[in-house]
């Protein structure tokens, strides 16, 4: 059953279940989904997503990953992501959520509906990547919020692992006091952000290169290590903190799939 509730900025079905998701993916290969979606909580299960749970030794992630930080609440409907303090024994100051879809998508129109997360040193988000986990060169696109000012988000693009569009830009309003409709429409010569449908940034191949591999969505939150500090904020070690998530989905270029937006006052 799909219930709906009106927010400030947007009008979205909510999550009305999260099913516990299956053991890890053994592959590291993943399908390229041709059709869109659109989720809520009664989706997120063991066929599309997974909850990620392994530590990333990398010192620029001071977070280990645990699916005892991704929960849904029923009050408003959300998948919540969480950030807490982790166990001395993971060798990480934090433990955060993590969720991504197991099939690989391409060019078309992404949407969440989600409030970020704040705090010092805190990063939320909502992006897709692949990358030599999945025997691919690193492609990335992204929506990034630091607990630190969220009155703004990153935008950034990575292509063969190079960073490409990167810049943070004022969204005139603070991220964190509510859900809104972040959107990026990915084209093979173009991309563009968005937000409740106002354009934020456009990229064109004449300005730099596009990513163009099949890509994973993801959310998540997490702290950096010391590397990431100058630009993420230092997080206290008792930092608590949570994203929240009410719809996410994918419409391929050319289709015309429902999309979180249908639930956005026109």
């Amino acid at each position: 059953m799909l219930l709906s509730k009106s927010f400030s900025n947007v009008t979205v079905g909510l999550f009305a279940l999260v099913s516990p998701l299956a053991a890890d993916t053994t592959s590291n290969q993943a399908e390229t989904l041709d059709s869109g979606f659109i989720s809520y909580g009664d989706d997120l299960n063991s066929d599309r997503w997974y909850i990620s749970k392994y530590n990333n030794e990398a010192s620029w992630l001071d977070t280990v990953w645990s699916r005892d930080a991704v929960e849904y609440d029923p009050k408003d409907g959300a998948l919540v992501l969480s950030l807490s303090p982790a166990p001395a024994s993971t060798g990480k100051s934090f433990q955060g959520g993590e969720v991504q879809l197991r099939q690989q998508t391409s060019f078309g129109r992404y949407e969440v509906i989600m409030t970020a997360a704040p705090g010092d040193g805190v990063v939320s988000s909502f992006f897709t990547y692949t990358g030599p986990h999945f025997e691919t060169p690193h492609d990335e696109i992204d929506f990034e919020f630091l607990g630190r000012d969220t009155s703004e988000v990153w935008l950034t693009a990575f292509v063969e692992g190079e960073k490409k569009p990167g810049q943070a830009v004022d969204l005139e309003f603070d991220a964190t006091e509510g859900p809104h409709l972040y959107a990026f429409d990915w084209q093979p010569d173009s991309l563009t952000w968005y937000v409740d449908g106002q354009e934020l940034l456009h990229v064109t191949a004449e300005d730099a290169p596009i990513p163009s591999l099949p890509q994973k969505i993801f959310i998540n939150i997490w702290v950096g290590g010391e590397g990431q500090q100058d630009w993420t904020g230092a997080a206290p070690k008792n930092t608590m903190s949570t994203a929240r998530y009410y719809c996410i989905s994918y419409r391929p270029a050319g289709a015309d799939t429902p999309q979180c937006s249908d639930w956005s006052p026109q």
